[in-house]
């Protein structure tokens, strides 16, 4: 019977039936050694005859194992007992990559889930963007004329207020084409999703939930399909609910409908409404190329279509994209930061764990030279130190995973929280694998060098010197080099650090053009239906500002339809006509808010010429408005702005301007205002209109508080609110100061991840440093010893140590320096004012490593001080 296949099957059994094994071979041998005696009588003959009877045992051990697995578990158990006998170098060593690998492995985790890793769609690989936006008729336009793409609609998403369902609430949601679910290759995991002319007038009453909503809100009900629910006034059936976790395009988006298509709205809705992003999915045998190459042809035809004047180069760039690349955005070159960033971490832990492997490398010349003299060759000790090396990195690569895992919550802190898929990553089976092979990969990149260095043993040198000296300058200039790269890779982290930080200094001083202190924020945010009779909605605020101001610890109250610098609701536009300039082209777009009279000086947003808003500008009072003092700039150079007029494009009369107010950035701190916005105006609310010529429903209540209780001042107005009406919800209770934070919040995440990094950097740099140093001065013993027998004093020494110790130091920031100026001019994005190459932050960064260098040294220069010649003579 033939039982070869047996054989690997023993092999792995034998690692749990060694002892059996070896005393069933101890048997066996003794019996053939008695048989041998009983049969010629001779022990010394015998034993001759039957060879070494240790070198069979071996011999049949190999034919039971697997040799190179026992030779792997051998050098593992002897690795773990020079760990252990070395507590301090394995936890200096296996922290440090623990900080490199765990911050490898949190981004990875991103990078992996947003760039690398598919999007969630059916073949995505055929999903594009066509950049731009477009109105409802140049969709149908693409639609029809495309050859290569099957195109979709999805709007960037509104607001819907959900009532009778209990508390109303306001909910995020998107109008999309019928078929965008079927060109994403996505359907709902229960019911369906719209259908061919479920986007035409009168079928439209219909919905898609997102599966957080669905369970949330409605419990998981399981009979929800079919089920009416109230939107924004309008009742729509529940067709569908989405799986879990898809949240196109938005992470915020929580309800779809269908984008309604009525010609017979010629102007306000199909040619003038929202413009919507267009999506595609390229048909078969169609390429991105081929889809790029028909497009301009379609905008032109679009833009000879247009019944009202537009840009001559409207859509001249436009072109396809891949949708992945759309949905990232600009967080890739965040992420790619990042990554870059932890990377510099690792190699810098790297370098850190080389250098004190290459000291311990010469202290165990001895051990390493009687193993060799025991007949152990160059490859086998070769494997031993690789193998401690990668087992060292490996315990490093556990700890990271365990860092990673808390660090990767402050990554994401780092990104837009609405960006698709951003909540679904985590530290999952690729991002192991990841860390498991980084590992692997760094322990024999760090520990290749000082391998080496132990497998090129002279016997006789070692034996006679005890391992005490190296007789190697070579390797001593490697682990000089290794701590000046080291160095040089902590400048480029410590100055990028800098800059972010100085940027977030010089953004917390800008003057956003309001005071934000003791100002409460509350969105109101009716059905627009309400405001039909404009009479109503100026009602329900004039009552609720009259309420709030009642509150005990509030002063001051106003409406306002947006929120500087709150980017969660979007600002509101309005393109206008400007006097003297009705023949601009194409139509300004200005910024327009709509306050009640008291909102400028509660902001202490300063009058600087004419009059501000009174109560007496009410609907049936001469048109009137504010504008900014770079509107006025701008429109009116060197002339009064005063009495000048402005109006909304689709009104008839002209509205006074009658002041000129100070400037707010509204977008953000950094004042970095879209072109195409031309300028901004202040409208009473009374006399404000929207794009639907419509007052706006949707304000927000501020309130100056005099008492430091913002949460009980929130919750009686809220009170109020419900009172007044019970089916308006009421939400986003925020402080001013806390909006103006959050405008930088990704800035600050950033900034602090960078310092977290330099900060890690650092430590890793003076702890090379001291180690270099202090390695130094044990080898140099007898040297400094006949120094000091000749007259070298005290401090002689420690100028020679530190002088050791600062030329590394100079050669790293001088290697950092150049590196640092070719690489922080792809931080441009993330700055604002200051430079990439900030002459200031050079030198700071300089001085700061030059310190720590020198503070590393200090203690290994004091201890070669005090090194009593004679001792150091008499022991080499």
């Amino acid at each position: 019977m033939n039982t070869e296949w047996l054989r690997p099957w023993r092999r792995i059994v034998f690692r749990w039936r060694r002892a059996e094994l070896e005393r069933e071979l101890s048997e066996e041998l003794d019996f053939h050694l008695s048989l041998k005696q009983n049969e010629n009588g001779d022990g010394g003959l015998i034993s001759k005859q039957m060879g070494n009877i240790t070198l069979a045992k071996e011999e049949s051990r190999d034919m039971w194992s697997f040799l190179a697995m026992e030779r792997l578990w051998q050098d593992a158990r002897y690795a773990l007992r020079v760990f252990r006998r070395n507590p301090g170098f394995t936890a200096v060593a296996a922290l440090s990559l623990a900080l490199g690998i765990g911050g490898n492995a949190a981004v990875f985790s991103l990078v992996n889930t947003l760039l690398i890793r598919p999007l969630p769609y059916f073949e995505p690989h055929r999903l594009v963007r066509i950049t731009e936006v477009y109105p409802k008729a140049a969709f149908v336009e693409f639609r029809q004329r495309s050859r290569t793409m099957d195109l979709a609609s999805v709007s960037s998403g509104s607001e819907f207020n959900l009532t009778g369902e209990g508390e109303a609430v306001r909910l995020f949601g998107s109008a999309t084409s019928v078929n965008l679910f079927s060109v994403l290759g996505v359907q709902p995991e229960r019911g369906r999703g719209f259908e061919a002319g479920e986007d035409r007038p009168g079928r439209d009453a219909v919905v898609i939930l997102s599966q957080s909503l669905w369970k949330n809100k409605f419990g998981g009900d399981p009979q929800i399909l079919g089920r009416s629910i109230s939107l924004n006034g309008t009742d729509r059936r529940v067709v569908g609910v989405m799986p879990p976790g898809f949240s196109y395009p938005s992470a915020r988006v929580q309800i779809w409908i269908p984008a309604r298509l009525d010609p017979s709205r010629f102007m306000d809705d199909y040619w003038g409404g929202e413009f919507t992003p267009l999506v595609g999915r390229l048909r078969p045998g169609a390429t991105e190329a081929q889809a790029r190459s028909e497009i301009p042809s379609i905008v032109a035809e679009i833009r000879r279509m247009f019944p009202f004047p537009m840009a001559r180069d409207l859509y001249s760039n436009a072109t396809a994209i891949p949708l992945q690349q759309d949905v990232i955005g600009n967080v890739r070159t965040t992420l790619l930061i990042l990554l870059s960033s932890v990377g510099i971490v690792l190699l810098i832990a790297c370098a850190n764990v080389a250098s004190l492997l290459l000291s311990r490398a010469t202290v165990r010349r001895k051990e390493i030279a009687l193993r060799a003299a025991l007949g152990a060759g160059r490859a086998r000790i070769l494997r031993q130190l690789l193998t401690e090396s990668v087992l060292l990195s490996l315990i490093g690569g556990g700890l990271g995973i365990l860092l990673g895992t808390f660090a990767l919550s402050v990554f994401q802190s780092a990104l837009p929280r609405n960006l698709p898929g951003l909540a679904e990553v985590k530290i999952d089976l690729n991002v192991l694998a990841f860390a498991a092979g980084l590992a692997v990969a760094t322990g024999v990149l760090f520990g290749a060098a000082p391998a080496l260095i132990c497998a090129q043993v002279d016997l006789t040198e070692s034996i006679k010197s005890c391992g005490q000296r190296s007789n190697g300058s070579t390797w001593t200039h490697l682990r000089s080099w290794l701590i000046a790269g080291e160095l040089a890779l902590t400048m480029v982290l410590v100055v990028t650090a800098g800059l972010l930080g100085k940027t977030l200094f010089v953004l917390s001083q800008v003057n956003p053009g309001f005071q934000p202190e003791h100002i409460l924020t509350i969105r109101i945010t009716p059905n627009q239906s309400l405001c039909k009779q404009q009479a109503t909605c100026v009602a329900l605020y004039t009552e609720l500002v009259r309420r709030a101001r009642g509150i005990s610890g509030v002063s001051e109250a106003a409406m306002a339809n947006t929120i500087p610098m709150d980017g969660k609701f979007g600002l509101e536009i309005v393109p206008v006509d400007v006097e003297g300039h009705t023949l601009d082209f194409p139509t300004p777009v200005f910024l327009g808010g709509a306050i009640t009279p008291g909102y400028l000086q509660m902001m202490h947003i300063p009058l600087l010429e004419g009059r501000g808003l009174a109560e007496t500008d009410g609907p049936n009072s001469a048109g009137v408005v504010l504008v900014t003092a770079s509107t006025a700039k701008r429109y009116w150079p060197g002339e009064n702005a005063i009495g000048k007029h402005i109006k909304p494009a689709w009104d008839k009369n002209w509205r006074t301007v009658v002041g000129v107010v100070g400037d707010v950035r509204h977008y953000n701190l950094t004042g970095n205002t879209p072109d195409w916005i031309r300028g901004a105006i202040y409208m009473p609310y009374s006399q404000s209109v929207q794009i639907d010529r419509q007052l706006p429903a949707a304000m927000n209540l501020l309130v100056k508080t005099s008492a430091a209780d913002p949460e009980r001042i929130g919750n009686e107005i809220r009170r109020l609110a419900v009172e007044q009406s019970p089916n308006v919800p009421i939400s986003e209770v925020e402080t001013m100061q806390s909006i103006v934070s959050a405008s930088i919040a990704g800035r600050r995440s950033t900034t602090g991840l960078f310092i977290s990094f330099a900060i890690a950097a650092l430590l890793l740099a003076a702890v090379g440093v001291y180690g270099l140093i202090s390695y130094s001065v044990s080898q140099r013993t007898y040297e400094i010893g006949v120094r000091m027998a000749i007259g070298a004093t005290k401090s002689n020494v420690v100028g020679l140590i530190l002088a050791q110790g600062l030329k590394v130091a100079v050669m790293g920031i001088a290697a950092g320096t150049m590196a640092a100026f070719a690489s922080t001019r792809f931080l441009s994005s993330l700055l604002y004012g200051v430079g990439a190459t900030d002459p200031f932050t050079f030198a700071a960064v300089s001085a700061l490593l030059l310190g720590i260098s020198a503070a590393a040294c200090c203690v290994p220069a004091w201890r070669a001080s005090q090194i009593n010649p004679t001792t150091s003579l008499r022991l080499e």
